[in-house]
Parts: structure tokens; sequence; C-alpha cells
């Protein structure tokens, strides 16, 4: 940057990306301050704007359907703890013990998956800087005008931008496939919901296939983080070493992959958030109307698949063409960058969901609830 605003330093020595002459790249690295503030702007403006117009906020969760379910059916079989066996309150309290359980590991998963989106965040943000801001730093790798990655940036783990990157793509990681937050914040998928044999809309109980694919959607993609972490994608290697940069560069795309399309099936097929998404009309009748939290989802999910277009079309460019204009680097990297953060952000705004518009009602009154449930399923 010094070198484009006049002050070039060591006149001997030529700055790093002398093709910064162009009235582009200048322009992009001078107004950096004006459109890095807009860019944050739009990515969290527009989900507000349209998530919480007029007239779109509903506060109502599964919960409060849960229990309008109950008292709809005035015919069923009523619970009465007062003339209940000993075998009948023995069997209550495993049920309270069991939801509280429950709860508490929804709580868990939920925090860990608000932590893991920080971290990423967090991880992102000294090699943003590096590349925004001061693109003649010595710390940019010289190849970043044809590779424009954040794994190209902090490829090194000795580096302060390499150490954040690494540590906190590689804990987050770790943090959501310990967390099976696949199963604890999300909703059953609709489509699939048996209020026969699944009452209580619990994932845990959902059909094999559902379970198989959130153990995957929790499993693989994570697996394939960490790798991305531990493994680094090295500048100028041979022999060997390129096997380490074939394993980053397989891992890293296809877990963003996995994730994203797993997303998209939750929200899509799972929830039908796009379906109803400007309407107040039950979109299921299992969970009611759209909370704002899946609105802001189903935004957040546009805004990533759009980063992760920009991104994958600029590296077809990179890998076929020669590359001499820092802003196309630096349009790729951001369309890395922005993608993980919102691919991160859906999960932990489910997380939010879940906290939020989870259980409102007592263990005590949830364990009265899940009885009324089970048998008016089994009288049915």
């Amino acid at each position: 940057v010094a070198g484009i605003c006049g002050d070039s330093g060591d006149e001997n020595e030529p700055p790093k990306f002398e093709h910064l002459i162009s009235a582009t790249d200048i322009r992009c690295v001078r107004f950096a301050k004006v459109w890095f503030p807009c860019l944050i702007a739009v990515l969290v403006v527009v989900p507000v704007l349209v998530c919480l117009r007029p007239g779109a906020h509903v506060s109502k969760g599964f919960s409060a359907f849960q229990s309008e379910q109950v008292m709809a059916n005035p015919g069923a079989q009523k619970v009465d703890y007062s003339k209940a066996t000993p075998g009948e309150r023995m069997a209550g309290s495993s049920l309270a013990t069991l939801i509280g359980l429950a709860r508490q590991q929804t709580l868990q998963s939920s925090i860990l998956a608000v932590v893991a989106f920080l971290l990423i965040l967090g991880g992102t943000m000294t090699s943003t800087v590096m590349t925004t801001f001061d693109p003649d730093s010595d710390a940019l790798p010289h190849d970043f005008l044809q590779k424009g990655t954040i794994s190209n940036v902090a490829q090194d783990v000795e580096t302060p931008q390499g150490r954040l990157w690494s540590t906190a793509l590689g804990v987050s990681a770790v943090m959501l496939l310990t967390s099976m937050y696949t199963f604890w914040c999300y909703r059953s998928w609709a489509p699939w919901v048996d209020l026969h044999t699944n009452p209580t809309v619990s994932p845990v109980f959902q059909p094999n296939i559902e379970r198989r694919l959130r153990t995957a959607w929790a499993t693989v993609p994570n697996v394939g983080f960490i790798l991305t972490a531990m493994i680094p994608s090295l500048s100028g290697v041979r022999g060997y070493e390129l096997v380490l940069t074939g394993v980053h560069n397989v891992c890293a795309p296809l877990s963003m992959l996995f994730c994203m399309v797993m997303e998209t099936i939750q929200l899509c097929y799972g929830e039908h958030v796009p379906y109803y998404f400007f309407s107040h009309n039950d979109p299921t009748p299992v969970y009611g109307p759209l909370t704002t939290f899946q609105r802001w989802r189903f935004v957040v999910l546009c805004q990533a698949w759009v980063a992760g277009l920009i991104f994958v079309s600029v590296q077809g460019y990179l890998a076929f063409f020669e590359n001499k204009r820092y802003w196309v680097a630096l349009l790729s990297y951001y369309g890395e960058v922005v993608g993980l953060i919102l691919a991160f952000q859906l999960t932990a705004t489910a997380a939010l969901d879940a906290l939020v518009n989870g259980k409102g009602s007592t263990i005590l009154d949830e364990t009265y609830q899940t009885t009324q449930l089970i048998l008016n399923a089994t009288a049915n």
C-alpha cells in the first residue's frame, strides 16, 4: 500500500506486487476502507431487513405448537399422575430425566456451534486485513495472484495468520464433530415425520436413512476441515510434497460443498422455508409458522451459494489462465472466506433458533406433554 500511495520504502527494492499499476488494482486498494465496511454491511443488513420486516417476526416455536397439539385433542386419554402406580411414577421420572439430558445436549451443541462460528470469524481476520489493506506485505506468498485463497495466505503455521487460521479451523471442526449438532440443533425433516412412531418429532427417532445422513453431515465435512487445517497447501512444492497439496485441495472444497448441500436440503426439503418465506400460513402440520431464525438462515444460505459460485468461477479462471491482476485474486479470496464464514453462521443461527424457539416449558410440563403425545399416538 505504501508503494501505491507514494512511499515505497527502499527505492532499490521493487514492490512485491508491481502489477498494481492498473487502475482497478489501485482503486481496489486505495478505497478498501470504503468497500470493505460496505461488504460487511451488505452481509449483515440485508438479512436483517428481509427477516425483520414488519409482520415477518413469528416467535411461536415448536414447543408452543406441541402444547397446542396436546390441548387440541380433548378426546385422547389424559395423564393423571395423582393416580399413577409406583411403576408409572418411576417411568415418568425416567422420562423427565431423559428430557433433561436431551435439553442439556441441545444446550451444549448450540454453545459449541456458536463458538465454532466465532472461531472461524476470528481466524480469518489477520489474513483478511493483510490481503485487503497491505498487499505489499512480505507475509503474502509470491503466488497469491495465481492462488487467491486463504489457504495460500495462511500456509505457513509459523506466521501469525497461519497459526491463527489453522488453529481456528481445526478447533471449530473438532467442536462441531463432537457436538453432533445435526441431531440437536436442527428440526427433523417434516416430510419424513411419522407422529405414530416419533410423536416427539425428535431427529434421534427419525427413520434410519435420515439418521445416517445426519451422521454423515456431522462427520464427513468436519473431518475434511480437520485435514484441511492440519495439512497445508504449500507453494512451490515438488515430489511427495504434492500429496499434501492434493489432500488439502480435495478436502477443503468437498467439505464445503457437502455442508452447503445438506444445509440446502434441511431448509428447502426438511423445513419448507423457501415455499413459505413470505407467508404466515403453517408450512407443515408439525412445526407451525416459520421463525425469524429460519428466514435468516435461508437468506444466509443464498448469500453463501453466491459467494461459493464466485469463488469457483474465479478459481476456474486462475486454473487455466495466468493472472496479473490483484483484484482478481482478492475476489477469489473473498469468495472463499465469505462462503466459509456464512457456512458456519448457518450452524450458529440454527443453534440460536434451537435455544430461543426450542423448549419454553419446564421439564415437568414437557414430560406431561411428551407422555400425552405418546398416548395419543398409541391410541390412534
